[in-house]
C-alpha cells in the first residue's frame, strides 16, 4: 500500500503542495486499475493508501489535461485548521488523460530510475502546471 508524504515547498511563486508517494510495482498496478475502474465505472473511485491521504480519481472531460490538487471532501475552507486538515488528493482528467497516466503507471518498473514524476506521465499530453508536484518512488520488494 502507497506510503504518502506530504510537503509543502517555498517557491518564487509561493507555497505550494508537494507530495511523494512511495510503494512497490504492485501498488503501482493497484492504482492504475483504481483509475481503469474509474473510467470503467464513469464514477469517481477512491484509492486508499497507509496513510491519512486518500486518491479521489474522477474521469472528467472538461480536463484535457492531467489535473490534481489536494482538497477535503467539500473543498470548502472556513478555517485555516480546515485548509491543514486536506486529506484528499484529487486526480482529474479527461479518459485519453487517464487512459495515458495508466500506462505510466504500468511502466513504472521498466524505469531505470529510482523515482520520476507525475508530470512526467506523457509526452503528448499535458500536467497541468496548477497541480502539486508527485514524487513516485519505487520500493523493491
Amino acid at each position: 500500500m502507497f506510503q504518502v508524504q506530504y510537503r509543502q515547498m517555498f517557491r518564487s511563486n509561493g507555497l505550494l503542495d508537494d507530495f511523494v508517494l512511495r510503494g512497490n510495482l504492485e501498488d503501482y498496478e493497484e492504482f492504475a486499475n483504481a483509475i481503469k475502474l474509474a473510467l470503467d465505472s464513469g464514477q469517481p473511485t477512491t484509492f486508499e493508501t497507509n496513510s491519512t491521504y486518500q486518491i479521489s480519481i474522477t474521469e472528467s472531460e472538461d480536463h484535457p489535461e492531467l489535473f490534481t490538487s489536494l482538497q477535503n471532501e467539500e473543498n470548502m475552507y472556513s478555517s485555516m485548521n480546515e485548509w491543514q486538515s486536506r486529506s484528499i488528493l484529487r486526480v482529474q482528467g479527461s479518459s485519453a488523460v487517464l487512459g495515458e497516466l495508466i500506462e505510466f503507471l504500468i511502466s513504472i518498473g521498466s524505469n531505470s530510475s529510482a523515482y520520476v514524476y507525475l508530470s512526467e506521465y506523457s509526452e503528448r499530453l499535458h500536467y497541468s502546471k496548477h497541480s502539486p508536484e508527485w514524487r513516485l518512488e519505487v520500493e523493491s520488494t
